[in-house]
């Protein structure tokens, strides 16, 4: 046979007379076998459900479940394989038992007294059938588990990238954001007396020069003006965007802040743009819609709205349209001009996104994005409609009553 130090497999006997298993210990005493022993049919079942063999040896006569049924049984609710049986008996090969021997499962058939050389021959081959597959079998399994820790190797190296990319992506997030703050408060600072320098700038050219001299004068001035006013909305909307990030986002919500007449006065103040992009202004606004706001922050998204809609819908009406139903303030501003697809709706309030290019357009793309974060903070919500060509309409509404108790936002 093979080596000690190989698998070792067990052989069922199955005879209900002693000295026949005996014998049969002893013609298989040369092979390293496990050699269990059973005396009935009963017993045999039992051992198999307990035991995996490579081989069963099973006398036919045996009283109670003789050899064809219990081989039967053991077909009927065997393991996942079958095993390998040879009857033994002392039935001439030319009755009807062989072919019963062959029904019930047997793949052999010898006749006692057995001829041990036989009996050992045909052992040796179901042996080594057995030890083979169980080797191979091994193997598909040690296989199968290296393939797993493999795996689950680089599942965990991967996971341990991804943490890595995230950690590293957060403190890039946190740098840039630091530095937006930063940059913006630094960009800010000279703002403000800039602006008063052209105030001082204009008065005195009005004092000073004559009437031939002012106008070309104030024109200069007041383009530079436009441009630091727009320098400080940029700067502003940085600011903003850094607060929100950080859950800073200041509101100061007071009583009876009135949206009508914040509509009214953000519209007057575009009235020259919306003439040099040929876009008329088209308001109907109610004398009063109040709620309990941030006055300021209202303006700024009623700036924006404005602004975006003069700026995509150039040549073509913007209508502005206030009103309260229910407790609910509802301000819509529609445009007729390049308008949006799904794609663009889905994504257009996040930060730093642009419908369109930068390069024909403008803008940083935070807009939209402070708007929504500031009317969220308000309680109300902010939705998009368009398609391709046919325009866009924004849509606000805000609740008039008064939020819950600290849930107007965080402080700086």
């Amino acid at each position: 046979m093979r080596a000690a130090d190989e698998l070792c497999a067990s052989v069922l006997l199955v005879d209900d007379q002693p000295s026949d298993l005996a014998a049969l210990e002893r013609h298989l005493a040369p092979f390293e076998l496990h050699l269990v022993k059973a005396a009935s049919g009963e017993e045999a079942l039992e051992l198999v459900e307990e035991e995996d063999f490579a081989l069963v040896l099973m006398d036919v006569r045996m009283p109670g479940l003789d050899g064809f049924e219990t081989a039967r049984r053991m077909r009927a609710h065997g393991s996942e394989r079958s095993i390998p049986l040879i009857f033994l008996t002392g039935t001439p090969r030319e009755t009807p038992s062989m072919t019963d021997a062959y029904l019930s499962g047997a793949v052999d058939w010898l006749a006692k007294p057995v001829e041990p050389e036989t009996l050992r021959a045909k052992v040796r081959v179901f042996v080594d059938i057995y030890r083979e597959r169980e080797s191979l079998r091994r193997q598909q399994d040690e296989l199968h588990q290296r393939e797993r820790e493999v795996l689950e190797a680089r599942s965990q190296r991967a996971e341990e990238e991804r943490e890595r990319l995230l950690a590293e992506l957060r403190e890039a997030v946190r740098l840039r954001d630091e530095f937006l703050s930063v940059a913006s408060h630094e960009l800010k600072t000279p703002l403000t007396p800039l602006a008063l320098r052209l105030q001082l700038v204009r008065q005195e050219v009005q004092r000073e020069l004559d009437a031939s001299q002012a106008p070309r004068l104030l024109g200069h001035l007041e383009a530079a003006d436009r441009q630091v006013r727009r320098l400080t909305l940029l700067v502003d909307s940085l600011l903003d965007a850094t607060r929100i990030t950080s859950g800073r986002l200041m509101l100061r919500q007071e009583d009876d802040v009135n949206l009508a007449a914040i509509v009214r006065e953000v519209a007057a103040n575009f009235e020259t743009q919306a003439a040099s992009a040929n876009c008329p202004l088209e308001l109907d606004v109610p004398a009063r819609v109040l709620g309990r706001w941030d006055a300021m922050r209202l303006e700024q998204v009623v700036t924006n709205l404005l602004s975006n809609a003069l700026k995509f819908g150039a040549g073509c009406p913007v209508l502005v349209h206030l009103e309260e139903r229910e407790g609910v303030a509802r301000l819509t501003v529609r445009d007729g001009g390049i308008g949006m697809d799904a794609s663009v709706r889905a994504r257009l309030f996040g930060r730093f996104e642009r419908g369109v290019s930068e390069r024909h357009y403008g803008g940083l793309g935070l807009g939209l994005f402070i708007s929504q974060e500031i009317v969220r903070a308000l309680g109300g919500h902010i939705h998009a409609e368009g398609e391709p060509g046919q325009g866009a309409t924004f849509t606000v509404e805000l609740p008039c009553m008064a939020r819950a108790e600290g849930d107007e936002g965080g402080g700086e």
